[in-house]
């Protein structure tokens, strides 16, 4: 785990991927410029460069390598599960743990895609992968429709919906808050399998393994590097 952006004998590389993720969180892709990057990191612009090509092939690196490693880890998660109902709860839980623990991951993941030159191989490639990810929510709803566990009136919005609230963590959770992780995803899959109208009588739905989540390997470890405003933590 690095814990000094600026030591020199940690992979350079790394280290900037790091401070991308910690500016572009923080401060926005755009306002970040390479000048920001090579002071976080103690290199010049051109050392910068020597390690990527540009600002803007270093954000697609980022979301690349985070929506892969989303993709992957929920296969891995879903694969024993038929039950359209387990692979909801599962995705529900597993979003929401995503965001609690990598707020500044998933704040580019979710919100620097315009940053992308629109038409661009990258801006396509990561589109795909966020497609791809999503076709497992909208599996889930369309199948638990189909056999009559779900009655949602409008798919799409409810998927919407539900997304946003699990995605919504990455704004104000905090490990010391009233709440524990476990704690809210519980909530969370409760709210979204009322959500599409769930019976009662299912049975036990299946828990995320929290050893599955995704790995986001540039996400900044330090709590006082966290985006968030002080009153939005909680």
């Amino acid at each position: 785990m690095i814990t000094d952006l600026a030591d020199r004998d940690v992979d350079a590389g790394e280290r900037i991927r790091m401070a991308a993720v910690l500016l572009f969180a923080r401060q926005g892709y755009a306002a970040t410029s390479i000048r920001d990057l090579g002071k976080a990191v103690n290199m010049t612009n051109a050392g910068i460069y020597h390690h990527v090509s540009s600002k803007e092939a270093l954000l697609a690196d980022l979301m690349r390598v985070a929506q892969r490693n989303l993709i992957d880890a929920a296969e891995r998660m879903l694969h024993p599960h038929p039950r359209p109902l387990d692979r909801l709860a599962l995705l529900i839980s597993s979003l929401t743990a995503v965001h609690a623990l990598s707020p500044m991951t998933t704040r580019v993941m979710d919100g620097e895609l315009r940053s992308l030159t629109p038409g661009s191989a990258a801006h396509t490639e990561i589109i795909t992968l966020r497609d791809a990810y999503e076709e497992h929510w909208k599996r889930a709803i369309a199948d638990g429709v189909a056999e009559g566990t779900f009655r949602v009136a409008d798919q799409k919005l409810t998927r919407l919906a539900l997304m946003s609230m699990c995605t919504g963590t990455s704004e104000w959770y905090r490990p010391d808050g009233d709440s524990t992780l476990e704690q809210v995803c519980a909530e969370f899959v409760t709210i979204g399998l009322a959500a599409v109208r769930a019976p009662a009588t299912a049975g036990a739905v299946a828990t995320h393994d929290p050893s599955l989540l995704p790995d986001f390997p540039w996400e900044p470890p330090d709590a006082r590097n966290d985006p968030r405003p002080a009153e939005a933590r909680r």
